[in-house]
């Protein structure tokens, strides 16, 4: 990736800051910085790029199972940190209902919002999609060639990386090509998390839509998708043999290496008509 125009470096960019280089050179570099969520008086921390935290926080807890769904979620208020004190930013939320020994038994397993497998504490990863509904069978229908279409729309919406090419992108999409929920952050989990708050909050109806990921496909961010009844998942790099096998025993489809007008289909191409 080349580095931007000097022009450039003078347009503000949402989630870039810009950075005198050793050689005398300006840089926008994408911004990392902690967020702390507190959950009835459970803390959690994350990295992540500032902006949408209310998206990345509903995807975060509809992508690890401690809501069903965005309603249930009552409040959420943001407290602004202050670096000179070491005070990080903070998003409290207040769920409609306490948080029952299955919830916080999930929060205190992700005490912290890591860039990991997402399986600490258990003994068969497959026990992370328990009480998650079934995919919808064949549902949605894509047209192939709608592949292709989905990963250019992501590309054209990734302008924090096309600054800077240091942060990750995640977009959800119908089969029609409507986008409902988009995200571009430094943690890829993170991305995902927004574009699945995003979509959530518009209403989408996350068991017909399909999710384009910008590297690969890995067991933590499968298992986000299919938490939230996403059926079909598209990456432009390869899975994970573990991502592989729990989209096959649920049923759902996984491609792989959605590169221009090449693509594999690793399982699932019932929902895949020519």
């Amino acid at each position: 990736m080349t580095n931007p125009a000097s022009d450039d470096l003078k347009k503000p960019v949402v989630g870039a800051a810009r950075r005198e280089l050793s050689s005398g050179r300006a840089d926008l570099l994408v911004r990392e910085e902690p967020l702390l969520l507190v959950i009835h008086g459970q803390q959690l921390l994350t990295m992540r790029t500032p902006g949408r935290d209310e998206d990345l926080a509903i995807g975060f807890l509809l992508g690890e199972g401690i809501v069903a769904r965005a309603e249930a979620i009552a409040s959420m208020q943001a407290q602004q940190g202050d670096p000179d004190a070491q005070r990080t930013d903070e998003l409290h939320i207040t769920l409609r209902s306490a948080p029952d020994s299955l919830t916080r038994s999930r929060l205190a397993r992700t005490h912290e919002i890591r860039s990991s497998c997402g399986v600490c504490g258990l003994a068969d990863p497959a026990t992370v999609l328990e009480g998650t509904p079934p995919l919808l069978p064949g549902v949605p229908r894509i047209a192939t060639a709608r592949i292709q279409e989905l990963v250019l729309a992501l590309q054209r919406r990734q302008e924090l990386f096309a600054a800077t090419g240091g942060c990750h992108g995640a977009l959800l999409a119908g089969n029609d090509g409507t986008v409902f929920g988009f995200g571009e952050d430094v943690g890829r989990h993170n991305a995902l998390d927004k574009a699945i708050g995003q979509a959530a909050r518009s209403g989408a109806e996350l068991a017909t839509t399909i999710a384009v990921l910008s590297g690969r496909a890995g067991f933590d961010l499968v298992v986000k998708c299919l938490r939230v009844q996403i059926p079909v998942i598209v990456s432009i790099s390869a899975p994970s043999s573990l991502a592989f096998d729990l989209c096959s025993a649920a049923g759902a489809t996984l491609v792989g290496f959605a590169r221009g007008a090449h693509h594999e289909v690793y399982c699932g191409a019932e929902r895949l008509v020519p």
